[in-house]
């Protein structure tokens, strides 16, 4: 016992150098470690700086595109206003024309004016005659007005008209600015998000690694006191294996020299009594005989097969264009302009300027106009509760509020008024107004 608890003394005290020598080096790495990531936080530092600037860059790029929004809504509600009075206009302009048509008429029935003269004549008194005269240059100075007013209706409503155009333009052209700011804001976004990204992914990869090494190092630590734990106890029963095993040879000191000191005494009684008595024949001490211990033999367990377990067994809605072009569907995604937030409540259908825009079903026009976001925009409330939204229309809508609608009735042309930056349709569907919306496309089939 005393030998075996030497041996494993002595592996314990192999062991433990290299185990201390683990648990050591480990400091080092961790300390180049650190100064990996304080490398990387000195980049960051730097970066800082350039996201200062890039973020300057970015709110001046966002200015630009707010002062180009509010322009565009400012020449959209100018658009609005001519096509406004230019309909007036035209409503004047066919009014006198039926009051024209008809005087052309009433002359042509009427007497002739050499009658007419005749009835002045024929007054009875002067007062009377210039009267009918005064009546009679009436009427004629009031058809003149007329036309004269005709004319200036129809030549200002040419130059409206003409105006009206150019404002279309701009809007095209504040339309294309808007997209390229948008273009450029979102590049720089990007350029910034991928260069903190970078930084940040290596400083998390770093620091990982840094945890990585305290945890082993603790792990070598923890080791290491299991180690001296365990020499001690070892150490421990060695001592107490020696304190025995000097305990017991001094006991077998005192028995064989109490042995020893009983066989000197016996030798010299049976030397006296072989003096004093005749020799005989020694006698034999019998043999005894140790009967073999008997073990009983105990009968391994039967081991029963279990029996197997049974497994556990497991309308109506319409398309609002003609040709379905999709730019952008229901959910989340990057706000283009910044002014509408990332959620997009609908699908947006992109063609031509003017193209053809339809209800989707049958049902009440609850809103309809002009919005700085929505543009030239239509709100139907249909029989089964919901709402559908059409918005950014080319000019203001074909049908207004309390209108009854028929399903594919059109409702508008596709334009990019509003908060918008290309010729679209945005389609929405709610169960609330403008609340509660969900996506068109399983209703559409799309």
């Amino acid at each position: 016992m005393k030998k075996t608890l030497l041996v494993a003394s002595s592996l314990v005290l192999l062991t433990l150098p290299v185990v201390t020598v683990s648990a050591d080096s480990f400091d080092q790495k961790i300390q180049q470690q650190n100064e990996k990531i304080n490398d990387i936080k000195n980049e960051s530092t730097s970066l800082e700086s350039l996201k200062r600037s890039t973020e300057a860059e970015i709110q001046s790029i966002e200015g630009e595109i707010q002062a180009i929004l509010q322009k565009k809504t400012t020449t959209e509600e100018e658009v609005n206003a001519l096509a406004q009075e230019i309909q007036l206009l035209e409503e004047k302009i066919i009014k006198r024309t039926e009051v024209l048509a008809n005087q052309a008429r009433d002359i042509q029935t009427s007497e002739p004016s050499n009658r007419l003269f005749q009835k002045i004549v024929d007054a009875e008194s002067i007062g009377e005659a210039i009267q009918r005269a005064i009546a009679s240059v009436t009427i004629m100075n009031a058809s003149n007005s007329i036309v004269e007013q005709q004319q200036e209706d129809i030549a200002t409503s040419q130059k409206l008209e003409k105006k009206l155009q150019e404002q279309l333009v701009a809007i095209e052209e504040q339309s294309n600015a808007l997209q390229g700011k948008q273009a450029e804001l979102a590049d720089v976004k990007l350029n910034q998000e991928v260069a903190l990204a970078d930084l940040a992914l290596a400083l998390n990869t770093e620091e990982e690694k840094k945890d990585q090494l305290e945890a082993d190092q603790a792990e070598a630590k923890r080791q290491r006191e299991a180690a001296l734990k365990q020499l001690a106890e070892q150490e421990a029963q060695e001592a107490q294996a020696r304190k025995e095993a000097e305990e017991a040879a001094k006991r077998q000191q005192a028995a064989e020299a109490q042995s020893a000191e009983a066989a000197e005494n016996s030798a010299v009684q049976q030397a006296a009594v072989a003096a004093a008595q005749p020799k005989t024949e020694a006698a034999v001490a019998p043999e005894t005989s140790v009967a073999p211990e008997k073990t009983a033999a105990t009968p391994a367990p039967v081991e029963q097969a279990s029996e197997p377990k049974e497994q556990a067994s497991t309308g109506g809605w319409q398309m609002p264009v003609d040709s379905v072009h999709i730019s952008s569907r229901f959910g989340y995604r990057t706000d283009p302009t910044g002014a509408s937030g990332n959620q997009h409540n609908g699908i947006d259908f992109t063609g031509g300027t003017g193209t053809p825009i339809y209800a989707i079903q049958a049902g009440e026009v609850v809103e309809a106009g002009y919005g700085p976001s929505t543009g030239n925009y239509v709100i139907i409330k249909h029989a089964n509760g919901v709402y559908s939204y059409y918005m950014h229309f080319s000019t203001l809508p074909a049908v207004s509020v309390g209108q009854s609608v028929s399903a594919r009735q059109y409702v508008g042309g596709m334009g990019t008024t509003g908060n918008s930056t290309g010729v679209h349709l945005h389609l929405g569907m709610s169960t609330s107004l403008w609340s509660g919306f969900f996506d068109p496309a399983p209703e559409l089939g799309l």
